[in-house]
């Protein structure tokens, strides 16, 4: 057993530089012996794939036999994610030679660093001082290859796996679940050797035989698998394959374990579903030249296409009015602020003025890639150290930083410094929405923190969540829905760092409220908007903004999930209980009681009435002083009439303050929602039944129930 051990730890020694970090010890018999149990439930004869035996060695120069044997080594090879560089070098090297990438590189591979590891150990390149000594006992009886389908010579690698219960299987996909890597694994070769066998892993380590998904899940994969064999039986064999037919093959494996962190890059997805050549040749070359490899396989959707154009155009006019550059940028490392600061001004490679391949980009940024629009300083604000912002605006900052710019401050706040402001926000907005302020404090602090260095204008990504349909609230939506949804948000849309900035005399540019770019995100299909990530979906998740996503693949964080400012810049804390020990049940109880027959304003809870509290502050406790016009309804006699039905069309009511656009369902003053019914938010009655439960909250609170 101990030489056995020991060949095992100098195979993983040789074999992981190359990729092949898969190595599971075994012994034939397990092997052969499972092959027997299975055989009875299996469709075909699974002893025709029972491994011979190897016999004991003799003895060598006169000494002693060695020992029998009660089984023998038999070692399953295979990799994750890990083979992919090292693959890709391989194939570079046979490109430099040939100009060609020859059929079968990934068998070729394999075979080529198998033998090459082989010759290592028996040179003792082992990780031990005595490899040398030891290389003539550890040499293998037999090399058996997964990709070998002659008779006699096949074997059922994902059988191996699960006879030294080192996976688990999933029946509707058939593939094997690694406790690590998820099913982002593949078998290559077995190596059998005429030493101790190791013996399946013990209860406590090893893997159930099934996998432990719900129905719900195997109901999926399998109608997934039902989609690819069906595509599959199309062609039979005849005729071209769809572009796209890969899809049908890598979903179910995706749906098991959608965004697993040992998932293969987009690039390999691609590669080991279509087994392309001249995918591969053109992944190699755009590495090399530290290009995009989104459009390698397919060109870019018109739509990214002529999206990039008019964005590229706007910014192009942007840098025109700052020839000097822009002093700041609002970055929170978002997608939005991503391409601001990242979009280049190259042409797709399928223009006629571009010298690239079609549909490749430069991602130097020194280069082609250089961004349009340059910046004296980026700021970014972080009031917990679980706010993710930071760490993406400083990869962002590595890429430009000497290039488009100069520097990045990360503002450090606590959460009372950012609540120390909300008199003034408060007040300058007009507004104790709880929602709002908890973006707009952060917004506020980086605005007024850039003012003492001078700086006179910023960019901001306002507006293309909105258009571009970045909110989750999108995603379920139908098409007409959708659109009607995204029209009336066009029309309404406010944003508050114009009113912030200027009075700490900043101007604000925002490009994606340019009226070109918001009338052709109008122009769009949802399908154009919302959907999966492209070329491969491996995240499992939907997207929206797809359009965006699509056309600037130099952006860093082209795919990063959307998150409101809240969560990005840590101030969420606001939302979920920071407010919970300000006021008892019963004192918050008495005070919005107080708030609604002095202001007549319903507040919802701790967090908001610490907001409309510094709202008050900030007009001096009187209603009458905030700049917008409000009609309070006059009570009947008793003070417990309903008041509804006197609430004006277009007047909020829970502040009954003018709500900011006619079309607009929500109040900008007091944030309540739904303050009106429409069709989208009233589709299944719950716009009705909030407004009478609202409605019933009044008569309570003025007849003093509560």
């Amino acid at each position: 057993m101990e030489q056995s051990t020991r060949i095992v730890a100098r195979l993983r020694h040789v074999l992981t530089p190359k990729g092949l970090d898969v190595v599971i010890p075994l012994s034939v018999e397990s092997y052969n012996a499972f092959l027997e149990r299975s055989a009875a439930s299996a469709a075909s004869d699974l002893t025709r794939f029972k491994l011979p035996v190897p016999p004991p060695r003799d003895a060598s120069d006169g000494g002693e036999a060695p020992a029998p044997r009660s089984s023998s080594l038999l070692v399953l090879v295979g990799n994750s994610r890990a083979l992919w560089q090292p693959f890709l070098e391989f194939v570079r090297r046979e490109i430099a030679l040939s100009g060609r990438v020859d059929p079968d590189p990934i068998d070729r591979y394999v075979q080529q660093s198998v033998h090459e590891c082989l010759q290592a150990l028996r040179d003792g390149d082992g990780g031990d001082d005595d490899g040398a000594s030891s290389a003539a006992s550890e040499e293998p009886e037999q090399v058996y290859w997964v990709a070998d389908t002659e008779p006699g010579k096949m074997i059922l690698a994902q059988k191996m796996a699960l006879a030294a219960k080192l996976v688990a299987h999933c029946p509707p996909s058939q593939l094997c679940l690694h406790p690590v890597l998820g099913p982002w694994l593949a078998f290559r070769c077995a190596l059998v050797f005429a030493s101790d066998g190791i013996e399946p892993a013990s209860d406590s380590d090893a893997q159930p035989p099934l996998c432990s998904h719900d129905d719900a899940l195997h109901e999926r994969v399998a109608a997934l698998m039902d989609a690819a064999f069906a595509q599959a039986r199309l062609t039979n064999g005849q005729g071209p394959v769809a572009p796209d037919a890969w899809r049908a093959w890598a979903l179910p494996r995706i749906a098991l374990a959608p965004d697993h962190p040992m998932a293969y890059s987009p690039e390999q997805i691609l590669y080991h579903y279509t087994k392309d050549r001249a995918f591969l040749a053109k992944v190699v070359d755009a590495r090399a030249r530290n290009r995009s490899t989104d459009y390698l396989h397919s060109p870019p959707p018109p739509r990214a296409i002529a999206c990039r154009q008019l964005l590229q155009q706007v910014l192009r006019e942007c840098a025109a009015r700052y020839p000097d550059g822009i002093d700041g940028i609002l970055l929170s490392g978002g997608l939005d602020t991503s391409i601001l600061a990242e979009a280049s001004d190259q042409a797709w490679g399928d223009a006629a003025d571009s010298a690239l391949p079609p549909g490749e980009l430069s991602l130097d940024k020194r280069g082609d890639a250089r961004p349009i629009l340059r910046f004296t300083h980026a700021f970014t604000l972080q009031a917990h150290s679980d706010a993710t912002d930071a760490a993406f605006a400083a990869r962002i900052f590595e890429r430009l930083r000497g290039v488009s710019l100069e520097r990045h401050h990360v503002l450090a706040s606590s959460l009372e410094e950012l609540l120390a402001h909300a008199p003034r926000v408060a007040g300058l907005l007009a507004t104790c929405d709880p929602m709002e302020l908890r973006n707009s404090l952060v917004i506020y602090a980086t605005l007024a923190h850039a003012a003492t260095l001078g700086v006179r204008h910023v960019v901001t990504g306002d507006a293309a969540d909105e258009v571009f349909c970045g909110y989750a609230f999108y995603h379920g939506m139908d098409e007409p829905a959708l659109q009607r949804y995204q029209a009336q948000i066009a029309r309404v849309m406010q944003y508050t760092a114009p009113t912030l900035a200027a009075a700490l005399g900043i101007e604000v540019v925002s490009p994606f409220r340019d009226p070109r770019v918001v009338a052709f995100a109008l122009s769009l299909a949802k399908r154009d908007l919302v959907g999966e990530r492209s070329p491969v979906p491996f995240d499992g998740a939907v997207h929206g903004k797809l359009v965006l996503r699509q056309a600037f693949p130099e952006s860093f964080s082209q795919w990063r999930a959307k998150q409101p400012i809240e969560q990005g810049a840590g101030t969420t804390a606001l939302r979920t209980g920071y407010f919970a020990a300000r006021w008892s049940t019963q004192a918050f109880a008495t005070r919005r009681r107080e708030v609604f027959r002095q202001h007549r304003v319903v507040v919802r809870d701790n967090e908001h009435l610490f907001f409309f509290e510094a709202f008050a502050d900030a007009f001096g406790h009187d209603m009458a002083n905030v700049p917008r016009t409000r009609r309070v309804p006059v009570a009947g006699e008793g003070e417990n009439e309903e008041e509804e039905a006197d609430v004006a069309a277009g007047f909020c009511p829970a502040c009954f303050f003018e709500l900011s656009h006619p079309d607009q369902d929500f109040c900008v003053t007091c944030g309540c929602w739904p303050t009106t019914c429409t069709a989208t938010n009233d589709a299944q009655g719950y716009a009705t039944q909030a407004l009478a439960q609202l409605a019933q909250d009044k008569r309570r609170l003025l007849a003093g129930d509560e």
